[in-house]
Parts: structure tokens; C-alpha cells; sequence
């Protein structure tokens, strides 16, 4: 915990640093201002060097064990043996042959690419960086970097080319999901959430989209125990076990992921007028996010709950825009105190 509350001082510290010289963090850029790319990576450079450094927490043994097992030749027998979720284990087998066989710098330069996709995407979309920043950590989205490391690297990496579901531009965005998915498997739910992400908030086919999640969310026990035979005797076997054993998510990450979007829904007007396409999507992942969290709240858990951390990580953008834009001077810090709270 201690780590945990350095890191919020850190952003705290840093943000106060800000207001008082802003010419140094900010500069102007397209009618307003945005903080420094230099800035931007020393902020999230203190939290990816204690993440990169670590030697336990969560599955990190187990990852070490792995980078350690991983043979410095990539050979036939090498497909055979790692068939789930291949490109992974080929660029660290790359890694380990090319670059070095200590594990700390694997961890480490992965922890800095993705603390660098989720700068980057804050730096060129949020309203408040520092906010955003603050929300990566009390949201606990950094924990992914700790548990649920290969999946963090496909969530950061997607999110940082959010301009590809912005611009609608589907072909490319779809072979770069595939891509990602040779990473986590759980990469290809975006290549059915691009639809959402490009519809317009509380439009016919966002409720359309809405109510199939529900529906396929609320049957997934049905639907994994009569498939079960598909994942059975293959590298997602363990995915049933731990189905079995799980009690799903907690109610109150249900709650707190409802937040979000029930306060879009309040500021509804506001959204309607801007009609940003980075706003819609993050508008409509943040309603996605609380579905998930409330199906996986319901089920087994382990088969959903994996899934809300590719939507939730846009309301780091949400929520500060919808501060910024829709409340006035005098109630703007009550909300981001409320918020933060």
C-alpha cells in the first residue's frame, strides 16, 4: 500500500507543480493547452520503473518462470509447444536471444511501452492529463500492469490507436486486432466493439448493441458449459477450472463502473452538441464497461471479468472531459472532489 499511495502523491505533486508554472508542463496546441510530451513520459516514468522492477505481486513469478523457461531459439518444436497466444512468447523468445536473459529488463521495458501508449493517448485526448493520470491509479487500471500483464500490453496498445475507430477506418483496425490478439486472445472482443465505439450515444443501434451484450453476458455460464468441450484438452483449458471456482466480480465494482456513464446520461445535452467522435466512443465503452462488470457480478466471473479493462481505461478521457464541458467554474472543483473521492 505504501507504493500504491507514493504514486498518488507523485501525480499529486506534479499536478500542483503544474498550476503553479504551467509554461513549463503545458504548451498551447490547436486552441488549447496540452502538457509536454516530455513531461508527460517523467510523469509516468516513477510508476512504470517501481512496476518494471518488481520480482512478485499477482502472476509476476509466474511470468518470470515463464521468460526464464523460454528456450533463446525459436524453433519448430517451439509453435508446438506455446499454442496459446503465440506472438507473445515469439517477440520475448526474440527478446531473450537478442537482448538480454535477465528478467527485470523484460519486465521493465514492458511495463515503458505500455506506460508510454497510455501517456501518449492522455497527452493528445484528455482534458486534464494530471486527473487522468490520477484516475489511472485509483481506478486501479494499473494493477493490469502487475496482474494480467500480456493482456495490459493488447488494452494500452489498442487504446493508444483509438484514431483508428475515430476515423472509422475498419480494415486496418481490424488486422491490428488480430495482431494484438496473437498477444491475449481477448484482443479480438474489440473487432465487435468498433461498432459500438462508432455509434451515437443512446441511438437505436447503441441500445441495439446494449441489449445483445446483456443477453450474451447473462447466458455466458450457459454457453461455456455447453462448449466446454471446445476449450477442453487445449492451452484455454484453465479458463473452465478457474469458471468453476469463481464467484464472479464484486458488486461494487458494478457500481463504480456505473458511475461514469450515469453521469454522461446527466450531461446528455452536452455530449449530443459536441458529437466528438472520441467522446461517443468513450461514452459508449463506459456503458459496455458497467454491462460487463454486472454480467461478470452475475456468472463465473473469470470468462467476463477479464473484459471490462479493454472499455473501462476510456473513462480516463470520459470523465475529465465531462467535467470540463459540462459544469461551470464554480462547481468544476466540487466534481473533481466528488470524483476523486
Amino acid at each position: 500500500m505504501k507504493i500504491y499511495y507514493l504514486m498518488i502523491l507523485w501525480i499529486i505533486v506534479l499536478a500542483v507543480l503544474a498550476r503553479m508554472s504551467p509554461e513549463f508542463f503545458y504548451v498551447f496546441e490547436n486552441g488549447k493547452y496540452k502538457i509536454r510530451t516530455g513531461m508527460a513520459l517523467f510523469a509516468m516514468s516513477f510508476i512504470a520503473v517501481i512496476i518494471g522492477l518488481r520480482n512478485s505481486v499477482g502472476d509476476t513469478s509466474a511470468y518470470i518462470s515463464i521468460y526464464n523457461d523460454l528456450p533463446t531459439n525459436i524453433s519448430a518444436d517451439f509453435f508446438s509447444e506455446y499454442t496459446k497466444d503465440r506472438g507473445f512468447f515469439v517477440l520475448s523468445a526474440l527478446f531473450k536471444r537478442f537482448v538480454t536473459i535477465d528478467f527485470h529488463w523484460w519486465l521493465l521495458i514492458i511495463a515503458i511501452i505500455c506506460g508510454i501508449a497510455i501517456v501518449k493517448t492522455l497527452k493528445d485526448y484528455s482534458d486534464n492529463f494530471f486527473f487522468s493520470l490520477f484516475l489511472f491509479i485509483t481506478m486501479t487500471h494499473y494493477v493490469w500492469m502487475l496482474n494480467g500483464m500480456r493482456q495490459f500490453i493488447a488494452v494500452s496498445i489498442i487504446f493508444l490507436n483509438l484514431k483508428y475507430i475515430k476515423e472509422r477506418r475498419f480494415i486496418p483496425y481490424v488486422i491490428f486486432a488480430l495482431l494484438l490478439a496473437s498477444i491475449h486472445i481477448t484482443a479480438l472482443i474489440m473487432i465487435p466493439a468498433y461498432f459500438i465505439g462508432t455509434s451515437k450515444p443512446w441511438g437505436k443501434r447503441f441500445w441495439l448493441f446494449i441489449i445483445l451484450m446483456l443477453v450474451v453476458g447473462m447466458s455466458m455460464d450457459f454457453i461455456a458449459e455447453r462448449f466446454s468441450y471446445v476449450l477442453e484438452d487445449s492451452a484455454y483449458e484453465g479458463y473452465l477450472t478457474a469458471a468453476a471456482n469463481s464467484t464472479g466480480s464484486n458488486l461494487l465494482r458494478t457500481f463504480a463502473a456505473a458511475a461514469p456513464p450515469i453521469l454522461a446520461t446527466f450531461c446528455y445535452k452536452y455530449v449530443n452538441n459536441e458529437n466528438d467522435p472520441v467522446v461517443n466512443m468513450s461514452v459508449n465503452f463506459s456503458f459496455v464497461s458497467a454491462i460487463l462488470y454486472f454480467c461478470s457480478a452475475q456468472s463465473g466471473g473469470i470468462l467476463i471479468g477479464r473484459l471490462p479493462i479493454y472499455f473501462d481505461i476510456y473513462n480516463l478521457l470520459l470523465l475529465p472531459w465531462l467535467v470540463e464541458h459540462c459544469f461551470n467554474k464554480s462547481s468544476k472543483k466540487l466534481m473533481y472532489i466528488i470524483l476523486a473521492i
